[in-house]
């Protein structure tokens, strides 16, 4: 449950699930919609069924190219009268006894027609084609409605629009939908040894001096545009950690947003910005620490009349896991996503190695296809740490496993960074 008290420390860590449940229960789903030309609802979420307007198509259409006749003319030899292209749907041409009518794919049937013949099942001779065996009527082309029916559900809502459902949705002049409006996020990356590199050789060197080049926020940033369009972050910035800072910013500058999401400073030490921030702003913390390894420390909160606050760690792979567990489920309720597009998690491979997990966690892996299989082999336990975190280079994605031992051979969801290695001719050892 929520609790109007700020705990100091990590005392109770919770579940993954009762988490996203506590803040499904606490924030409700984006209700305004708002209606747009279908181009532009690529990435969106549809605040209500998409219904076919029409019956599609509105006049048979050939399915090939070919010529369109009368079947009682089959077999003979019939005089092309002209063409029908697609794209035109007052065909000036009429198919008369003794006549053919040429057509291409998707091109609308000329008057008197009822049978399509391919191409290439004819003999042309010059103004004429001959046609050697009969032809039944009703071959070959889409007759009306064949492709959707008026008041058809072509789309659910809380579907997430793509490109190819724009495609399809056009080919049957649906131009118009409804969508929700995109989650609005803000970021703040909270850390004085944080600096945003922007020189080279003046980066190379604050490194050098113990100072931090800021990528977290960065990673979550692209983590958010890529994994669930619906929601766009408005504004990222850089902090040091100074409560005042922060809080003018939540309280002021980022109060209109949806959601805050706080990197860094989250662990139960005397440089604690969320602990700070709740008492101060009178927030209502909903959790304080999740049951996982590698984003422990991941908390949320509400503040009174202003965004939900959800706390990641500073290191880039254990706020991704934040991101991956919570962060993409809790952005998917508040966008009434039934369905996301392109999970981080879109793949499953097979272990090349043991596993042991005490906690939920991911798992650094280099990832590799043999025989038509899916690796993840596992980098060496001392790579896996947080603070390790030029490892990430050394890896092609991450296992996210539970808390339990792992077997050599077992199967686990994997988020994908790069394209696997492919190894072939070898047989792998059992």
């Amino acid at each position: 449950m929520a609790s109007r008290r700020v705990p100091r420390y990590l005392e109770r860590l919770t579940p993954v699930s009762e988490a996203i449940q506590i803040v499904a229960s606490r924030v409700k789903p984006v209700e305004e919609a708002v209606e747009v030309p279908v181009w532009e609802a690529v990435g969106l979420v549809l605040a209500e069924d998409v219904r076919a307007p029409h019956d599609f198509p509105p006049r048979p259409r050939a399915a090939y190219d070919g010529y369109a006749i009368r079947s009682s003319d089959t077999p003979g030899r019939l005089r092309v009268v002209g063409e029908a292209t697609i794209g035109k749907i007052d065909v000036k041409y009429r198919v008369e006894p003794g006549t053919a009518v040429y057509v291409s794919t998707g091109a609308y049937l000329p008057e008197g027609a009822d049978t399509v013949i391919p191409e290439e099942a004819v003999r042309r001779e010059g103004d004429y084609i001959v046609v050697e065996k009969e032809f039944p009527a009703g071959k070959n082309f889409d007759p009306v409605g064949a492709y959707v029916r008026k008041g058809q559900v072509l789309l659910p809502r809380g579907h997430v629009v793509t490109m190819l459902d724009v495609a399809g949705l056009l080919d049957v002049a649906v131009t118009r939908v409804k969508v929700y409006r995109p989650i609005s996020v803000g970021i703040i990356a909270t850390g004085t040894e944080l600096f945003e590199p922007v020189d080279p050789v003046k980066a190379e060197q604050r490194i050098l001096r113990g100072e931090v080049a800021e990528t977290t926020a960065k990673l979550i940033e692209w983590a958010i545009d890529r994994y669930t369009p619906w929601a766009v972050v408005e504004e990222r910035i850089l902090l040091p950690d100074n409560v005042e800072t922060i809080a003018w910013y939540l309280t002021r500058q980022m109060r209109h947003l949806d959601l805050v999401i706080l990197t860094g400073g989250t662990g139960p030490s005397d440089v604690d910005p969320f602990y700070q921030l709740a008492e101060m702003l009178g927030g209502e913390v909903l959790f304080r620490g999740l049951f996982v390894k590698g984003g422990r420390p991941t908390s949320a909160m509400l503040l009174p009349g202003g965004p939900l606050v959800i706390a990641l760690s500073g290191h880039p792979v254990s706020a991704l896991h934040g991101f991956i567990r919570l962060v993409y489920h809790v952005l998917k309720h508040m966008g009434n996503v039934v369905r996301g597009v392109e999970p981080p998690l879109p793949a499953i491979a097979e272990l090349a190695g043991d596993i042991r997990a005490k906690r939920p966690q991911p798992v650094k892996v280099k990832l590799y296809l043999e025989d038509g299989k899916l690796y993840a082999e596992p980098l060496p336990l001392e790579r896996q740490h947080s603070s390790v975190t030029v490892s990430n280079c050394e890896a092609d994605g991450l296992a996210i496993v539970e808390n339990r031992q792992y077997q050599k051979g077992e199967r686990v969801p994997v988020m994908i960074y790069r394209e696997p290695e492919t190894r072939g001719g070898e047989k792998r050892e059992a």
